[in-house]
Order: C-alpha cells, then sequence, then structure tokens
C-alpha cells in the first residue's frame, strides 16, 4: 500500500466527479439525467476495454477476482443508482442527498466489521466532520410536496449499497491489483441493471437527449470515466477509511467550481458555507493520518 498515492488519486477523482457535476448540470437542458448515465457507461465500457487491452494481463483473472469485480458492478452504480433515482424521485433531491453522503461512515464501518481496518479516532472524527460537512452541502429547502417517511429507506438503502460496493473494491484489489480490469467490469455488469431500472422511471425522466446532447454527454463522459478509473484504482493504494470520504470529497470542489462558472446560478447560504469547512477539516485530518 501506499497511502500518499492513494490520497492523490481520490482528491484526483473527487475532483473531476466535481467538474463532471458541473458540466452535466450546463447539459441537462439538452436531456434527462437518466440518458446521461446511461451514455457515460456505455461511452465507458469501450474506453476502458481498450485501455485494458493495452495495459493489463487478462490471463492473470481468476473468477473470484472477476466475481466480486462484477458483483461491485451491480451494486453501484446499477442497483445504486436505482435507489438514488426512487429517493429523489417519491422524497426530493433536499431530502435525498443528506442521507446520501452517510456513504463514507457505513464504508469505514464496514471496511472494520469485514477487512478488519483499523482506523483511530481521529479518522472517526475526520470521517464524521466529512459526512456532516457533505449534508450542510447537499440540503436544500424541503418544498410542500407530500412525501412518505418510508421513502427515506431509498437513499438509506443506496448509500448502504455503496458502501458495500466499496468493500467489494477493495477485497477484489487485493485479489487482483488491476484497477482498469475492474473498472471494465464494473461498468460492464451496471449497464444492464441501469438499463433495467429505467422503465421505473416516468416517462419524462427515461432516455431523452438531442443529437447536441448526445455530443456533449459523450464528452462529459470521459470525464466522468476517468474520475471512475482513479477513484477505482485508490483502493489499490489505501484502505477504505482513507480512499471514501476523500472521494466523497466532491461537494467541496463542485461548490467552489459552481463559483466559478455558474455564478449567476448557484448562490452559496451559510449551510454550504459551514460544510465547506467541515468537509475541508476532514479532508484535511485523513491526509494528516495517511502522511
Amino acid at each position: 500500500m501506499n497511502p500518499l498515492v492513494a490520497v492523490a488519486l481520490s482528491l484526483t477523482s473527487a475532483v473531476l466527479f466535481a467538474t463532471f457535476s458541473v458540466m452535466v448540470r450546463k447539459a441537462l437542458s439538452a436531456g434527462t439525467a437518466y440518458a446521461g448515465v446511461v451514455i457515460s457507461l456505455a461511452v465507458g465500457l469501450p474506453m476502458l476495454g481498450g485501455l485494458s487491452l493495452a495495459v493489463s494481463s487478462w490471463g492473470d483473472l481468476t473468477l473470484v477476482a472477476a466475481g466480486w469485480f462484477l458483483l461491485g458492478g451491480i451494486l453501484a452504480p446499477g442497483i445504486g443508482r436505482l435507489l438514488l433515482f426512487q429517493g429523489i424521485r417519491h422524497i426530493g433531491v433536499g431530502r435525498t442527498m443528506p442521507l446520501v453522503m452517510l456513504t463514507p461512515f457505513f464504508s469505514t464501518t464496514l471496511a472494520v466489521a469485514w477487512l478488519g481496518e483499523r482506523p483511530g479516532p481521529a479518522v472517526w472524527a475526520a470521517t464524521a466532520s466529512v459526512v456532516a460537512g457533505c449534508v450542510l452541502l447537499s440540503v436544500k429547502p424541503a418544498g410542500d410536496a407530500d412525501w412518505r417517511r418510508i421513502h427515506l429507506l431509498l437513499p438509506l438503502g443506496h448509500a448502504v449499497v455503496l458502501a458495500f460496493a466499496t468493500i467489494t473494491r477493495r477485497h477484489a484489489l487485493l485479489l487482483l491489483p488491476d484497477p482498469v480490469i475492474g473498472a471494465f467490469l464494473a461498468n460492464l455488469s451496471s449497464l444492464p441493471i441501469v438499463l433495467l431500472s429505467g422503465r421505473l422511471l416516468p416517462p419524462a425522466e427515461r432516455f431523452h437527449v438531442n443529437r447536441a446532447g448526445l455530443l456533449r454527454y459523450s464528452l462529459i463522459s470521459v470525464v466522468n470515466t476517468v474520475s471512475f478509473l482513479f477513484f477505482f484504482a485508490s483502493f489499490r493504494y489505501g484502505e477504505v477509511w482513507l480512499v471514501v470520504p476523500l472521494g466523497y470529497s466532491a461537494p467541496l470542489f463542485a461548490l467552489l467550481l459552481a463559483r466559478l462558472w455558474l455564478r449567476e446560478e448557484e448562490r452559496a447560504a451559510w449551510n454550504k458555507w459551514w460544510g465547506a469547512a467541515l468537509l475541508f477539516l476532514g479532508m484535511a485530518m485523513i491526509v494528516w493520518q495517511a502522511a
């Protein structure tokens, strides 16, 4: 393991994913979010497949490692994406995203129970700071729409599923330390789940994109694929307690990018600045622990 490499990869992934999210916001007028997800996976498969043929050794892949890589892809973005869409549909973004941001806490807890990782008290405090910061950055006015409390299980389920996905990635990379093959297999198993999940969305939210949007989403998907690959690779060099909270720092970078790029569209309220401060504090503590 090389913790500093893991830090660099996970933070780079967070910056790239923040860039991707801001670019998507600019492209939503040309197509639905679901179309963006499908196009992202479709673009990522040939990219990762071609890269794996160039730099990977497929002969080293075992059935056990392949199974774990495929399972991780089914969990996320596969099932996790479905739960996210349904959560947003039933209870809105303002209630869904803060619960989704519990993923780092769940991931660290599972890493302790499953992989035997032993983060110290400072890491738990830093993880809590990252989670709190992400929640504050994500919270929005709830609005007056009717909603049922049982639907809170949808974003909570998403957070748990993503936590299991991170554990399977770390476990699979301990069996075969090749993130390119792992990322390719994860995308491969995710695509059918995502395609099937489209049937559960309202017609207006399914696959709709115009010609300009198809080109824009394809270009944006390159950024998302590279971000996913970097985040996947970070599990090869660092433990879950280190990688996941840093990878989930994307909301901080998205806030900064939105202020620069979407200045007229994004206004930062007090909760976002407090969230940014807590997230940065948590990141700093985790990097300090890794150094």
